[in-house]
C-alpha cells in the first residue's frame, strides 16, 4: 500500500483519507452503539460551539488554550489530506472534538487537540476520551503508523489522564511534558 499511496495525486490522497475517516466513524458508532453517539468530521458549526466552551468550564486551569476556528481553518487547508478529525455528538449535541495529523512519513499520528464538552455527563466524558483514542489508534494503524503522540497536554491532570490510558509522557529539558506517546 505504501508505494500505491505515494503515487496518489493530492486529490486522490484527500479522497483516500476522507473514506478512511468515514470507515472509522462507522466503526466507532458500531463499537460504541450502546452510547448512541454519532461520529463525523468536524464542521465549522462544531468549532464555533467548542470555542464557547471556554466560558463555561468550572476548572479554568484545565481549559484548553486553542482556538477551534483557527484549527479548523488550518486543518482544512494545508496538509488537509492527512488530517484526522472527529466530532462526537449525542442526540444532536456536540460531545467532543479531536484534531490530529499524520506525519508525512506516516510513522506517527500526532494529536494536537482533544476536548470534551463541559456539559457532558461523567459517563459520556470518560467514554469520549476513550473513543477518541480508539479512533485515532485505528486511523494510525490503517495508515501504517507505529506511534500516536498527544502533543502539548493542557494540564498535569490531562497528563495523568492520558497516562492512565497507556501513554508515556516525554519531557523537555525543563521537565515540562511536551507529549505523551503510545505504540500502536
Amino acid at each position: 500500500m505504501d508505494s500505491d499511496y505515494n503515487n496518489l495525486t493530492y486529490r486522490e490522497a484527500v479522497e483516500y483519507h476522507k473514506e478512511l475517516r468515514q470507515e472509522i466513524f462507522n466503526d466507532v458508532e458500531k463499537t460504541y452503539a450502546t452510547l448512541n453517539l454519532s461520529a463525523s468530521e468536524i464542521s465549522f458549526n462544531n468549532v464555533v460551539e467548542a470555542n464557547g466552551w471556554k466560558k463555561i468550564w468550572k476548572k479554568t486551569n484545565r481549559v484548553a488554550g486553542w482556538d477551534w476556528v483557527r484549527l479548523y481553518n488550518e486543518y482544512h487547508s494545508r496538509g488537509g489530506a492527512r488530517r484526522f478529525d472527529m466530532a462526537l455528538s449525542k442526540n444532536g449535541s456536540l460531545v467532543s472534538l479531536c484534531y490530529g495529523m499524520m506525519e508525512r512519513s506516516r510513522i506517527i499520528l500526532r494529536l494536537h487537540a482533544i476536548e470534551n464538552s463541559p456539559l457532558n455527563s461523567t459517563l459520556i466524558a470518560n467514554n469520549s476520551i476513550k473513543i477518541n483514542l480508539y479512533a485515532a489508534n485505528l486511523y494510525g494503524a490503517l495508515n501504517g503508523a507505529s506511534e500516536i503522540w498527544i502533543c502539548d497536554p493542557v494540564s498535569p491532570a490531562h497528563v495523568r489522564l492520558y497516562r492512565s490510558k497507556g501513554y508515556t509522557p516525554h519531557e523537555n529539558h525543563q521537565g515540562k511534558v511536551t507529549c505523551l506517546v503510545a505504540k500502536i
